[in-house]
């Protein structure tokens, strides 16, 4: 494994150590692992920046700030997720790999994930969840799987439901748990969520269906209004999802 996490590469945007501020581990500290690039531009996307990678990205290590070079290898991507966690920090250690779109590299993906959970770290990936293919190549050092279900208002029109159902199955079926996160906006339309619901039916047991109300940015300028936050969840709980509403806490605690 050593050997191959020293040929697999990916562009990195960041890594550092936060607090989760989105899911059912919301509020847990863990190290984030930050890929660069992503082929969608959702309109409420608060990290463009991952689009593109630089030749350098940083590490906030826990003695200190690191630069590293573009792109790195898994091998040493595994290295700088160790040097992320506090000495005093007791817990069992994970590690989110978010993006950006993590889907782009599973190779990448698999080989950080393979020599870190050996050492006893759980792995959380963060994704569209748009690429079954991808999410095959690595579902077996994935822990956890944050799917974030893109309705069509959200993405130009673009349906991807199928996608993400199966990579939901996928993951299941490999033993993660699994959330699926909606990003509510004015513009969704009942008939488009109602359409993710009937998409992930077959799960409504087995997943967490988190409700996320938008955060004003970038192309969302305005937030959802309650009354359709309280319809969108009534129509959840009448499909029998174990549904959340949750914002996201980290903007709300300024963290990254």
């Amino acid at each position: 494994m050593d050997a191959v996490g020293n040929v697999v590469r990916a562009p990195l945007i960041e890594m550092f150590w936060s607090i989760q501020g989105e899911g059912r581990h919301i509020g847990e500290a863990m190290g984030f692992l930050r890929v660069a690039t992503c082929p969608l531009r959702c309109s409420y996307c608060d990290t463009p920046h991952s689009y593109a990678a630089s030749s350098m990205f940083s590490v906030d290590a826990a003695d200190g700030r690191i630069e590293e070079r573009n792109p790195v290898t898994a091998l040493r991507a595994a290295e700088l997720a160790r040097m992320l966690r506090p000495q005093s920090h007791r817990a069992v250690p994970r590690l989110s790999i978010t993006g950006g779109e993590p889907l782009v590299f599973p190779s990448f993906l698999r080989d950080v994930g393979a020599l870190l959970r050996r050492d006893g770290w759980r792995i959380h990936l963060e994704t569209a969840a748009i690429d079954p293919v991808a999410l095959r190549a690595c579902v077996e050092q994935v822990d956890h799987l944050s799917a974030d279900y893109k309705l069509p208002a959200t993405i130009g029109g673009a349906d991807h439901g199928e996608a993400h159902a199966e990579c939901c199955r996928i993951a299941l079926a490999r033993g993660a748990t699994v959330d699926v996160k909606v990003v509510l906006t004015p513009s969704c339309t009942e008939a488009s969520f109602d359409a993710a619901l009937e998409r992930l039916s077959p799960f409504a047991d087995r997943v967490l269906l988190v409700l996320q109300p938008v955060t004003p940015c970038n192309l969302e300028r305005d937030p959802l209004p309650q009354p359709k936050l309280l319809a969108m969840l009534a129509r959840a709980q009448a499909a029998n999802f174990d549904v959340r509403v949750l914002p996201q806490a980290h903007k709300a605690l300024q963290v990254p």
